[in-house]
């Protein structure tokens, strides 16, 4: 008889669930179990009432919710104050997979390799006020090569890593501050490891003459906008400023880059755009960026270098350190890396053809054995915004041995990447899907003086991308 009791409750409490729901919740399941309870005499009819009260209101109030969300559901949303927090956040991202292959016909190091690479990128990004702000991005790659997030895929399968590549603060202070009546920003501030603010010009592919694009800076980094506008003459007037801290050294001065880059816009006609930047980049005690090399192998270094047995060692191709006095000490000169870019931004009137010029140039006033002079040079037609779209764009480029430090730039030039490199790329793009773009490029690259033992026959480096953007 108890259990006919239970099984009648239980069946009851399924019913009264079913019934509540047929009926926009009229009768909670609350309610249906109290009913239950008296009628078995579990409960007195005094504390039956005062529960019953309770669950009545209970239901109403929930009733009356779920009208005002009909009603206008959004308003409800954004009254509630818990959720603010997801506002404040933002996310991007990229996944980009490549086939890239090199080819030399000819000379010792001749050869046809291919390998498969991917490159993962996820940042965040949180809105703490309209003046501050902080930002992370996590990425794929060796974590002590600081010029590429390419991943191999290669060791049998095993797990891949992913490291901090940016974790920032930026600053924006304008109202706090008394500027509040600048249309634009005119100060911005980053503090910790972020991207490089400095200009570079763009033609599709942008100049990575001195900094690759993978390069993320750690220190400081400021500009300064004196004015931005739509109409007129004059465009953009901006200064960029860096103080990056390359290596701290517990018993020795620190290694910076201490620089400054002032940019200038200009629109001369409705039709074009002329973007002009100068820059000096200086690199205090760069001897502590020739020494990482001797216990980091994922560094290139092509410059010139001393030995710590003071043997001077010509750069011009990879070279690696030996042991005891063999290990490196230091550059054969500095780095004083003067630079000024070009950019010409033409309006073809179809949007889907936009032209544009570019032109970077640096020389390195600190170099010892000239080869100082670095040039990059491109043009670009066309823009990949939506399916279906096309870019077609090229360059040429000159890297003598001590122009620029082999360390941070474009560690695609040529079979290593690094200094003593020249030659044209060429590179087609087509956005197949909205985010999807599919690429090919090819680097048709050889030595300015070739190194002993080396041929200088052209290699090809070719590069077939399909990038996901998110």
């Amino acid at each position: 008889m108890q259990r006919m009791r239970r099984t009648i409750a239980m069946g009851l409490a399924v019913v009264g669930l079913w019934t509540g729901f047929a009926h926009a919740q009229k009768r909670s399941v609350a309610e249906e179990i109290l009913d239950i309870l008296r009628a078995e005499n579990k409960i007195s009819e005094e504390k039956y009432q005062e529960l019953m009260n309770r669950a009545k209101a209970e239901t109403e109030a929930r009733e009356a919710g779920v009208e005002a969300y009909r009603r206008d559901p959004v308003k409800v949303v954004k009254q509630d104050k818990s959720l603010d927090w997801l506002s404040r956040f933002s996310f991007s991202g990229d996944l980009r997979t490549r086939g890239e292959g090199f080819y030399q016909d000819s000379g010792p190091s001749a050869n046809a390799r291919t390998r498969f690479r991917y490159r993962l990128r996820f940042g965040a990004q949180m809105k703490i006020n309209d003046e501050v702000l902080a930002g992370l991005r996590l990425a794929s790659g060796d974590s002590n090569d600081p010029v590429s997030t390419n991943e191999t895929l290669t060791n049998l399968f095993t797990r891949k890593p992913v490291s901090i590549d940016q974790a920032y603060i930026m600053l924006t202070p304008k109202e706090s501050i008394g500027l509040g009546d600048f249309a634009w920003t005119p100060i911005t501030v980053y503090a910790g490891k972020f991207a490089n603010n400095l200009f570079k010009p763009r033609a599709v592919m942008s100049s990575e003459l001195i900094f690759d694009d993978d390069l993320s800076p750690e220190g400081f980094g400021e500009t300064f906008t004196f004015y931005e506008g739509s109409e007129g003459l004059l465009r953009r007037f901006q200064l960029n400023t860096a103080q990056w801290t390359i290596r701290e050294n517990s018993r020795s001065e620190d290694a910076w880059m201490m620089g400054g880059q002032a940019v200038v816009a200009i629109q001369p006609l409705a039709s074009t755009r002329l973007t002009l930047a100068f820059g000096d980049y200086f690199f205090s005690k760069d001897d502590g960026i020739a020494q990482a090399r001797n216990t980091n192998s994922a560094l290139k270094i092509t410059n010139s270098v001393i030995l710590k047995d003071g043997t001077i060692v010509r750069g011009g191709k990879s070279l690696s350190p030996g042991t005891g006095d063999k290990e490196f000490r230091r550059f054969l000169g500095g780095f004083n890396i003067v630079n000024a870019s070009m950019q010409l931004d033409y309006n073809t009137g179809n949007p889907q053809w936009p032209f544009t010029l570019m032109a970077d140039f640096a020389h390195n006033t600190d170099a010892k054995n000239g080869d100082d002079i670095a040039v990059w040079a491109g043009a670009s037609l066309g823009a990949t915004r939506n399916p279906g779209d096309w870019a077609f764009s090229l360059a040429w480029a000159r890297t003598e041995t001590d122009s620029v430090l082999s360390t941070f730039s474009y560690s695609d030039f040529g079979r290593d990447g690094g200094t003593n490199v020249q030659g044209p790329f060429v590179k087609i793009d087509y956005m197949l899907f909205p985010r999807l773009t599919l690429s090919v490029k090819n680097h048709f690259v050889s030595f300015i003086d070739r190194p002993k033992g080396q041929s200088n026959a052209t290699l090809n480096r070719l590069q077939l991308d399909a990038q996901l953007t998110f």
